[in-house]
C-alpha cells in the first residue's frame, strides 16, 4: 500500500551577531543567480513556520477531522512538496538547520534543543540583512534554545506583529519574515477541540498509538491548536496582500517536526520528521503542482538565499530548492534527490549515563522513496527517556497527564501518553508501549511500500540484507563527507551540549517554551 495514497487528496487536480564581515560580504557579492537579475527588485521573503505540525494534517492531504484553508490556498496557488522532512525531530535543532542550511551534527551546541547556535555558523537573515534586506520575526523564533553568543535571536529582530514589522520596513526595501507560531505545541485545554466543534469520531488514529475516546479528544485537540495557526498564517496573507506585495513575496508554510504524541516528536520515524511544506510565489512558480523529491527544510536557507541572488556559502551543506520551484514540473523533477537524512542527539537530557548526567538518544537516519534505514548509536538506552524511579508515577494519570518530566522525557506530557504509560501492562497496549519507548535494536529499515506507518523492522530479515548494506554504506558515507563525529565513533560531546552555557538565563526575552 502507498503511504500517501489515503493521507492526501486536491480537489479537481491532482497538484547576526558574531558574523564577520568577510563572510556576510562574500555572501552578499555573489553573482546574482537566475531569479533576479541585477536591475530587478528582490524579492520579498515570508516564513510562516508551525510548532509540532507534522504531516498530513491538513484538509488538503485528505486527513478527515481537520480544517486548513490557508495551507490549502498555498498547495493550489503554490507547489506541494510530498516528501519533505525536518532534519530533527525537536524544536531547536530543526529550525538550526533551517537558519543556517547544514546539518545539525555539524553546529555543536546547535544540536540541543537548549544548547545555542554558536555565532560562527552564519544564518540566512544575517546574510539577507547584509545584503540590503530587512529582516524580523514574530512569535517563536530559534527557540527554546539559549542565545549563547549571540546578541539577538539568530531570526532576526523581535517584532509585536507582522504589521508592526512592515511598519517599521524602509521604504523601497524587500524584506525576509520569520512568523513563528507557538501552535500547535502542547498543553492544550482539555475538549478544546470539541468545543472548537471538531469530532473526535471523524480523526484517523495512526495504528502505533491506541484508538479510543481520550487518545481521539487528543487529537482534535491538536487539531483545534493547528487551525489556530492556519487562521494565524492566513490573516498574515491578509495583510500582505493589503500591502500590494503578494505576488512578489515568497511564501514558505511548514511546521518544525512531528506532533507531539508518543513515538513521533523526538524520534527519526516518518511521524516524527516528515512535514507538511507548500511554497507560493506567484507567476514565478507555477501552481497547482505536487512535487515528489525527497527534500529537507535545511534546503530553505539556500532557497532564500538563492531567490535573492546572493551566492549560497560553502558551508551549506542543503541544496536550494528554486531549481525545482522553477522547473514547472510535478513528480520527480531532479533526480538527484531521491533520498534525505535525519538524525537526533539531545531533546530532554533524560537519560542516565554511566559517567554521570544524563544524555540524549543519537539517532541518523536516511529516507529514500521506498525504505527508511536508522542508525541508533547508542541502543543500550531508552529511546524516549529512562521509566520514572517512582514506581507510583507510572500509574499516576494526572501526573504523567501535566509532567513531561516524570517518566520517558521525551514524549510530552499528555492525555495519550499518560494513558498509554498507566495501561502499558494490558495485551492490546504492550506492543504500542513497546514501539513508543521501548528500547530499539542498533539498526532499523522499514519498507514503505508495505508498512507506511513503520511498524515492523525488517533489518535482519535476510532478504533485505543487501538494502540494508547498501543504505548503511550511504549513510555512513554522507555523514563522513558532512563532518558528523557519529560517523567515526566519536560524538559523546554531544550528550554535554545543552546542559550548560545554553541553559543560562536569557537577557533580553528569547522565548524558552
Amino acid at each position: 500500500m502507498n503511504r500517501h495514497a489515503f493521507l492526501w487528496r486536491l480537489p479537481g487536480r491532482i497538484i547576526g551577531h558574531g558574523l564577520g564581515w568577510a563572510v556576510l560580504m562574500a555572501a552578499t557579492t555573489g553573482v546574482l543567480s537566475g531569479a533576479e537579475t541585477a536591475s530587478a527588485p528582490k524579492p520579498n521573503i515570508l516564513f510562516l513556520l508551525a510548532d509540532d505540525w507534522a504531516w498530513p494534517h491538513a484538509s488538503c492531504l485528505g486527513a478527515p477531522g481537520i480544517n486548513t484553508p490557508t495551507f490549502d490556498r498555498l498547495v493550489r496557488e503554490g507547489v506541494l512538496f510530498r516528501n519533505a522532512h525536518t532534519a530533527a525531530p525537536s524544536c531547536s535543532p530543526a529550525r538550526a538547520a533551517m537558519l543556517t542550511g547544514q546539518w545539525h551534527w555539524r553546529l555543536e551546541q546547535g544540536s540541543a534543543l537548549r544548547g545555542f547556535l554558536p555565532a560562527k555558523y552564519p544564518v540566512y537573515p544575517d546574510l539577507l540583512e547584509a545584503a540590503g534586506y530587512h529582516v524580523g520575526f514574530t512569535g517563536k523564533g530559534y527557540a527554546p534554545a539559549g542565545l549563547g553568543d549571540r546578541r539577538r535571536n539568530p531570526c532576526g529582530p523581535s517584532y509585536a506583529s507582522f504589521g508592526a514589522f512592515l511598519k517599521a520596513r524602509p521604504r523601497g526595501q524587500p524584506f525576509c519574515f520569520w512568523f513563528g507560531s507557538h501552535q500547535p505545541h502542547r498543553p492544550y485545554v482539555w475538549e478544546s477541540g470539541v468545543k472548537a466543534g471538531l469530532d473526535p469520531a471523524k480523526v484517523l488514529v495512526p495504528p502505533y498509538l491506541p484508538d479510543n475516546p481520550t487518545v481521539r479528544k487528543d487529537i482534535t485537540d491538536y487539531f483545534s491548536a493547528a487551525e489556530t495557526f492556519d487562521r494565524q498564517a492566513g490573516e498574515v496573507l491578509v495583510a500582505l496582500e493589503q500591502s500590494g506585495e503578494l505576488e512578489h513575496t515568497l511564501i514558505v508554510m511548514s511546521g518544525d517536526n512531528g506532533w507531539p504524541f508518543p513515538r513521533s516528536k523526538a524520534t527519526c520515524y516518518d511521524s516524527g520528521t516528515h512535514q507538511p511544506l507548500a511554497i507560493r510565489w506567484g507567476a514565478k512558480v507555477k501552481g497547482g503542482r505536487v512535487v515528489e523529491d525527497l527534500v529537507n527544510l535545511a534546503d530553505l536557507a539556500p532557497t532564500f538565499l538563492e531567490v535573492a541572488g546572493l551566492t549560497v556559502p560553502k558551508d551549506m551543506t542543503a541544496r536550494s530548492l528554486l531549481p525545482v520551484l522553477l522547473a514547472g514540473k510535478s513528480g520527480q523533477v531532479d533526480p538527484a534527490r531521491d533520498h534525505t537524512l535525519t538524525g537526533m542527539e539531545v531533546h530532554a537530557p533524560c537519560r542516565a549515563l554511566d559517567q554521570g548526567g544524563k544524555g540524549g538518544y543519537p539517532m541518523r537516519t536516511l529516507i529514500t522513496k521506498d525504505f527508511h534505514y536508522l542508525r541508533n548509536f547508542r541502543p543500550e538506552r531508552w529511546p524516549a527517556g529512562d521509566p520514572a524511579n517512582d514506581p507510583a508515577a507510572l500509574s499516576n494519570y494526572d501526573v504523567l497527564a501535566r509532567n513531561t518530566g516524570r517518566s520517558f522525557g521525551d514524549i510530552d506530557a499528555s492525555p495519550t501518553k499518560a494513558w498509554m504509560v498507566v495501561h502499558r501492562e494490558e495485551p492490546a497496549i504492550q506492543p504500542l508501549a513497546a514501539m513508543a519507548w521501548g528500547k530499539r535494536p542498533a539498526r532499523q529499515l522499514f519498507d514503505l511500500r508495505r508498512d507506511p506507518f513503520e511498524l515492523t523492522n525488517v533489518a535482519e530479515d535476510p532478504g533485505y540484507a543487501e538494502v540494508v548494506q547498501k543504505l548503511d554504506t550511504q549513510l555512513m558515507a554522507e555523514l563522513k563527507a558532512t563532518g558528523d563525529p557519529r560517523a567515526t565513533g566519536q560524538g559523546d560531546e554531544f550528550d554535554r551540549y545543552g546542559q550548560s552555557a545554553g541553559s543560562r538565563p536569557n537577557p533580553v526575552g528569547l522565548p524558552t517554551f
